[in-house]
């Protein structure tokens, strides 16, 4: 049923909070701005979620042209305050501006190209949304799912960002992707036995379930496919891929992480020995098109590698190389960055400057 409390639409609109900044959107494109120059418009920026609770998220921009790394804290920089507790997920708009999902701290900030916020919705005092969680955008439209059991439409408007209305979907939605105008939510319960997809028609009402592994958690879209990972009843990390085509659901194997781009899903499967504290891990790549796993495609890895969590997998658009970030084992150090070439080649690795690197997005 549509969330249609009138009163959440206005006061959620009326805590839209604007920063003073570019007013122009063209602007947004611009190398440089706030307090931090930035000399190239090859930017990336590592969200690191921190610790729960410590309020030490952070987000951290490289230029991915040269390799060189800011190691200060962006948005602390530009801003004059932290980022919060919890930042849970990151994406680009339009190559020009980025959308932040802060869990705990529970809002969302619009910031522009270079991490100066424009625009926030808290979700805050609106304890039936729960806690935001996850987001994707299309259309300049952004989807974002709360513990509360919703997901929930935002719009871009200019440097704005405006609430618009929400829908409950189930119990516990963990992560959302837009495909073909319909949404792809995870559900995983109240008590992590949940084994279903949500799927969200345009008509933004109508709600379908499609059966999958239990107690899901991240969702991607690639060539027209959707590609889920979860932690499984028996919580052996089983990942596999929804045809929206077929409507069938096919499981493909163990990953704890896995990343999507040029057609292909990388993947990370860490296992840890709990008696001897021994991380044990496994790299490979899908081909979408073929069917095919590839376990030898990532080559000459360090060998600290095999044994480091992988805690996230991002691709680059605009040059097709890997960033496989990993935590540290005591996951309050700084994590650590791990760069592929398209064909699968280790190239090097740096710092996060932060811990549990959560995702990496790019600009150009």
């Amino acid at each position: 049923m549509k969330f249609r409390n009138i009163y959440l639409a206005v006061a959620l609109l009326a805590t839209s909070v604007a920063f003073t900044a570019c007013s122009d959107d063209d602007e947004w494109n611009q190398t440089g701005g706030g307090k931090v120059e930035m000399t190239s418009p090859a930017r990336a920026f590592i969200l690191n979620e921190g610790t729960m609770n410590h309020n030490n998220s952070n987000l951290i921009y490289f230029d991915w042209s040269t390799g060189q790394v800011n190691g200060s804290d962006l948005f602390r920089a530009q801003n004059d305050r932290v980022l919060g507790d919890t930042g849970n997920d990151i994406l680009t708009v339009d190559n020009n501006k980025l959308v932040v999902a802060v869990n705990v701290s529970n809002y969302i900030a619009l910031l522009d190209g270079y991490g100066v916020e424009k625009s926030r919705v808290s979700f805050e005092p609106y304890k039936n949304l729960g806690q935001v969680r996850s987001i994707d955008e299309e259309d300049g439209i952004i989807y974002a799912v709360s513990y509360g059991g919703y997901v929930s439409r935002l719009r871009i408007s200019g440097n704005q960002l405006v609430y618009m209305d929400s829908l409950r979907v189930g119990d516990r939605p963990e992560d959302v992707v837009e495909e073909d105008g319909k949404l792809y939510i995870t559900l995983q319960g109240q008590d992590y036995t949940d084994n279903r997809l949500a799927i969200v028609s345009n008509d933004f009402k109508t709600i379908s379930y499609a059966t999958i592994m239990q107690n899901p958690v991240k969702v991607y879209e690639e060539d027209d496919k959707i590609f889920i990972t979860g932690y499984g009843a028996m919580y052996d990390n089983p990942w596999g891929v929804y045809d929206p085509a077929k409507g069938t659901y096919t499981e493909l194997g163990q990953a704890s992480v896995i990343g999507v781009g040029d057609d292909v899903v990388y993947t990370a499967y860490c296992k840890t020995n709990y008696t001897t504290h021994i991380t044990t891990t496994t790299l490979g790549a899908y081909n979408v098109k073929t069917g095919q796993t590839d376990a030898n495609f990532f080559k000459n890895q360090p060998a600290e590698l095999a044994s480091t969590n992988v805690y996230s997998i991002s691709v680059n658009p605009y040059n097709h190389k890997i960033y496989l970030a990993t935590s540290a084992s005591d996951y309050v150090s700084d994590g650590r960055v791990y760069v592929f070439d398209g064909n699968g080649n280790y190239e090097t690795s740096f710092s996060s400057y932060g811990a549990n690197p959560n995702r990496i997005v790019f600009l150009h």
